[in-house]
């Protein structure tokens, strides 16, 4: 790739989700469990778009660890949210991602911290990230400290 190329895959992922009916609870907003569900479907389709174009989107991967910010409450006025996924670490077997939900209106309601970990299913043990699956996270990952440099200048 060129030096002046744009690639679209170093971009942070950002996906929209529908809020169910259900996802509310009784005081009128998103019960907390529910931001850990669009993680998931977030993480889910990032790993699709991601390493699909490359074959490797069955790379199978575990939730090592989990941090949760909850900001504020995502109300019933909102039909959707967006998740915007960036990859803060990437280490010999597992990575890091920063996912921040945000609510219809645009304002951060949540953000989370995810370590995943590359999964042999067979040994039930940890395995070293593949190659094209660590390229792909690198090129995230380079793209999230430009953001975050630009952000702070």
């Amino acid at each position: 790739m060129s030096g002046g190329a744009h690639d679209p895959a170093a971009e942070p992922f950002r996906c929209t989700l529908q809020v169910r009916w259900a996802d509310f609870d009784q005081m009128g907003h998103v019960n907390n469990v529910k931001y850990i569900e669009y993680a998931q479907e977030a993480r889910i389709l990032f790993i699709r778009s991601r390493f699909s174009p490359f074959g490797l989107g069955n790379l199978p991967q575990v939730v090592r660890r989990t941090e949760i910010d909850h900001l504020r409450p995502v109300l019933r006025d909102s039909t959707t949210v967006d998740v915007v996924i960036e990859v803060e670490h990437v280490g010999t077997t597992s990575y890091q991602i920063r996912q921040t939900i945000y609510d219809s209106a645009g304002e951060v309601c949540c953000t989370l911290r995810v370590v995943m970990v590359a999964f042999d299913t067979s040994t039930s043990t940890s395995v070293e990230i593949p190659s094209g699956v660590r390229n792909v996270l690198e090129a995230a990952k380079q793209r999230a400290a430009i953001t975050e440099q630009g952000a702070a200048t």
